[in-house]
């Protein structure tokens, strides 16, 4: 459910992204020769030995109005508007098109639309030259505004470099092809082989278009979200899962662990002390031995639960073993074997000396209170065990002796041995 989530996000955020990148996101840098970094030139090529002349006006809507008398006897004749960057050269590459409002008028030759030439003139240190006006290298498109829908559009990509400002001025290998990172100029000329004559370059509005973030950055970058949030869903469903797999090891250890405990009495039940004495034994090996074990069961349990209910024979159990519990070493283990009998387990403890841990619980039990004013005695009996392989014999032998001194009259402890 949460990965169909995160990718219904995600569809949703890219879709807005992209739509943003292309509508919202647009940088825009007008060209009108008004503002405080640009400058309007008007350019002729009676500078360069020709006789046209050209003169420029500025209707009150802005609208620029270039008039070209193009005079004959000059090989390439033309009039330019020139918008100069005065603020420092401007770096095109952070645009993407050239949006203009234009059109063109003048004599045509076979009926063919007058045109009109545009050019990003570039400043590089060294480009060969003097450094004047026409060692700038120029990136020119021309075509015919006539009969085309306004704005017309020019993608930056489609200027080439002037293949006869090439051929004068040779370049090195890195610096040849477009470079519109430092445009100084921008010109709006009459086209090639322009007829003499009356021309007209009128330019309602020019603008720089661009993106504030790149389309293929832009897009880039919703690749890297993608990718981003696939590797955090993976890492968190990695986490989650960790997080399930601890919650059921807790919970099986849990279970587990009720499963090897008697639920009344809180100690270990007999697989609880089957599992503990085998970690014991693999634990301390034979430096666990002698191991005594000691069986102990309440005496006359059966009366109790008669003449005071099961209730009070539940309590009776319980502060039974949580008496030996108490008064045992830490490493001796305690488990209920069943209904009111208990077994002691005691590493690297001999025979006698059980006997003698055993009498200490015995007189523990007399001085303890019990349920409803009772005196609860047990009896016990001892087996000593020399080696693993003897475990389950000195099991046997303490229930016998614990049987035998139930027989000769309660309350007492007998050892196996005796």
């Amino acid at each position: 459910m949460v990965l169909r989530w995160l990718l219904a996000l995600l569809v949703v955020v890219t879709l807005l992204g992209l739509f943003a990148n292309e509508h919202w996101m647009t940088r825009r840098l007008v060209l009108d020769g008004r503002g405080p970094d640009q400058r309007l030139e008007v350019v002729d090529d009676s500078g360069s030995g020709g006789a046209s002349h050209a003169q420029l006006s500025t209707a009150p809507d802005g609208t620029h109005t270039l008039r070209c008398e193009i005079k004959p006897g000059f090989e390439w004749p033309f009039c330019d508007l020139q918008i100069e960057s005065v603020g420092g050269d401007l770096n095109l590459t952070r645009f993407s098109s050239l949006r203009l409002w234009v059109s063109v008028a003048g004599p045509q030759k076979d009926g063919v639309p007058a045109q009109l030439r545009i050019f990003l003139r570039s400043f590089h240190p060294d480009y060969p030259g003097s450094g004047g006006g026409e060692d700038l290298k120029p990136h020119e498109v021309i075509f015919a505004p006539a009969g085309l829908a306004m704005p017309v559009e020019l993608r930056l990509s489609q200027f080439m470099v002037s293949s006869w400002w090439a051929q004068t001025h040779p370049l090195p290998v890195p610096l040849m092809g477009p470079q519109l990172d430092r445009v100084r100029a921008i010109s709006f000329s009459t086209g090639g082989q322009v007829l003499p004559g009356a021309h007209v370059i009128r330019l309602q509005r020019a603008e720089l278009i661009g993106n504030w973030v790149a389309p293929e950055t832009f897009r880039l970058g919703l690749v890297g979200l993608w990718m981003f949030s696939l590797l955090g869903y993976l890492v968190w469903e990695s986490w989650a899962v960790r997080a399930r797999l601890r919650r059921s090891m807790r919970r099986s250890k849990a279970l587990e662990k009720m499963a090897l405990r008697d639920p009344l009495t809180q100690v270990a039940n007999r697989e609880g002390l089957s599992r503990a004495l085998e970690l014991l034994t693999r634990a301390q090996g034979e430096l666990g031995f002698p191991m005594s074990v000691v069986f102990v069961d309440a005496d006359h349990f059966k009366r109790i639960n008669d003449q005071h209910g099961h209730d009070v024979g539940d309590q009776v159990l319980a502060l039974l073993a949580q008496t030996l519990r108490a008064n045992l070493p830490r490493d001796d283990l305690v488990a209920r074997w069943g209904g009111e009998e208990f077994v002691l387990v005691m590493p690297q403890t001999p025979a006698e000396e059980a006997v003698a841990v055993a009498e200490r619980l015995r007189a523990v039990l007399a001085r303890t209170p019990w349920p409803a004013g009772l005196a609860v005695t047990a009896s016990w009996g001892v087996a000593e065990a020399r080696d693993e392989a003897g475990l389950e014999a000195a099991m046997r032998d303490a229930d016998q002796a614990m049987y035998r001194a139930k027989h000769a009259g309660r309350d007492r402890v007998i050892s196996a041995s005796a």
